[in-house]
Parts: C-alpha cells; structure tokens; sequence
C-alpha cells in the first residue's frame, strides 16, 4: 500500500487528469448549489440497484472537525474520500462546512453535500451506513426552521425572521450613506469621517432593529444567516452585540445569502436561498467493509 504522501501525490494526479478530460465531465459542477428537489433527484438517479456495494456517512460538524484524527478502521477509507473531494474546485470548503457534510457512494461514483443547516447527532448516527441512504438528508432539508435574516449593504437593510417557509415579522429600510469620494487630501479626511459616521448610524439602526424583531423568537431562534456586501458585514458584526452573542451561541451560520440589494421585494425569494446545498460529485472508490483500503481514486478514460 503506497504512503499517505504518495497515495496523495498519485490522487491529485489522476483527479486532474480526469476532469480535465472534457468526456470525462462530472454528474455535476464542482461546489454547484442545488435546491432540495433538485439535489434529491440528483442523487435518486444515482442511487444503486438493491444489492450493488454503497454506504454513506452523515458527519455533523464536530464529527467532520475530528475526522482526521478518527483513528477508527471504518473511517479510514472515508478520510481517503475526502481527501480526494478536496482536491476538486473549491473542495476546501468541505473541510470548514459548520453544517458538517454528507457522503454518499456507490463503486466508482460518489457524492460530497454541504447541507444547508447542521446535521444533528441524531440524524447522523454513530456509524457509516451500509447502503445508499439519503433519507436523514431528505429530513434535514424539509424541516421547518425558525431562521433569522439579517441583509445588509451601505444604504439599505433588510431583517426578517422565517417560521419555515413563512416571513413571520419582517423590516426593510434605507439610510443614506455617502459614495466613495476620490479626492484627496483633507477633503478626502473630512469626507471619510462622514461616510463612517453615516454608516455606523446604520449598522446601529440595523442591530436595535435586529434586537426588537428577533426578541419574540428568540427562544425558537434555531439559525441565523447573513447577506449582502461582505465588507459591510464585517463591520456591521464588529460593533453589533446581538449578532456577536449569536455567532458565540453557535447560531450564526457561515453561509452568506448571495442577494445584493436587500429590498422587500426579495422576501420570496429567501426561503428558496436558505435550503440551498452544495455538492461535489467524485469519480472515486471505497473498500468494501472489513476490507484492506487501496487507493480510492480511479481514473477512467
């Protein structure tokens, strides 16, 4: 059995060979988002026949964050999985996924989710399963949540809590703030210390709306998701405390809403963007239980 580095070196390889291999093009692109019915689809018409050799691991984010140093027989050929997974475009977020991450394979084909909201303990048992099962994912992403959203760019902002599917309390509002000014100088100082000034007005306004919409829910609260322009976020964080004691609460999600403009009119469109995953498909092998793992990367011509 080769080493650890050479297995890796040899992995690498043969990954980019395959996909570089325009006849060789995966189930789907790398990290694609996918809506729940078009994910299950996706992997209903991959599952195997009754019989054929497939498992599946649930790992919930801890699980994932202790995966390397699961020194256990039956992880073993899974650490090589995703080891391989990470290989492909944008395969590094597998490993930082706070949901945790869904595995799925079958012989010479598999599957890498990042699911939209964190698998539990509950859904993701104690150990890998022996067939192809995409049942707790199918529960996971059909559960109703109560999610707070929070979008957020220079001008504008929108805060809103979901029961499920439904926006159960919603605000937008507009403050202006300044556009970038060129010039430079102390025209330039004074017109920077506006533009700041104005724009903590707005993250301040923003937080005390956060505060009051989200209070009646707060004891249901399960997730909340951020939006908009991620500079502005980033500075909105630093000086909100709400948000602050969700991110230490482990409620505040990772995943930001890719919605640029945060008016009224996107409310529709959100609880479509908040059950959205991503998925890897992998042209890869695992040993069958019990077996000795070999390299579990094959390419095909």
């Amino acid at each position: 059995m080769p080493s650890p580095t050479v297995w890796y070196n040899r992995s690498m390889s043969r990954v980019q060979q395959h996909y570089s291999n325009s006849d060789a093009a995966p189930p789907v692109a790398p990290g694609q988002i996918r809506p729940p019915d078009a994910l299950l689809r996706l992997l209903q018409r991959y599952a195997p026949d009754a019989g054929q050799d497939a498992a599946t691991l649930y790992l919930t984010p801890a699980a994932l964050a202790a995966l390397a140093t699961d020194k256990r027989e039956q992880m073993q050929p899974w650490r090589q999985f995703l080891a391989a997974a990470e290989l492909l475009p944008g395969g590094a977020a597998m490993r930082q996924a706070d949901t945790g991450l869904a595995l799925f394979r079958s012989g010479g084909q598999g599957f890498a989710v990042i699911p939209p909201f964190p698998i539990t303990d509950r859904l993701a048992g104690p150990e890998p399963l022996p067939v192809w099962d995409a049942g707790p994912l199918a529960q996971l992403l059909a559960a109703d949540y109560t999610v707070g959203v929070i979008l957020l760019r220079l001008g504008r902002y929108l805060v809103a809590v979901f029961e499920g599917d439904r926006p159960a309390v919603s605000k937008t509002d507009a403050r202006y703030v300044k556009g970038k000014h060129n010039a430079g100088g102390t025209s330039q100082l004074r017109f920077q210390r506006i533009r700041e000034g104005q724009a903590r007005k707005l993250y301040d306004e923003t937080c005390r709306v956060v505060r009051e919409r989200f209070a009646p829910y707060e004891n249901r609260l399960d997730y909340v998701f951020l939006g908009g322009d991620q500079q502005t976020l980033n500075a909105f964080i630093k000086v909100c405390p709400q948000v602050r004691q969700y991110q230490a609460q482990g409620k505040l999600l990772n995943r930001r809403l890719n919605i640029r403009d945060p008016k009224h009119a996107v409310l529709e469109q959100i609880p479509g963007l908040l059950r959205q995953s991503r998925v890897w498909s992998l042209d890869g092998t695992l040993p069958a239980a019990g077996k000795t793992p070999g390299d579990p990367f094959r390419a095909t011509a």
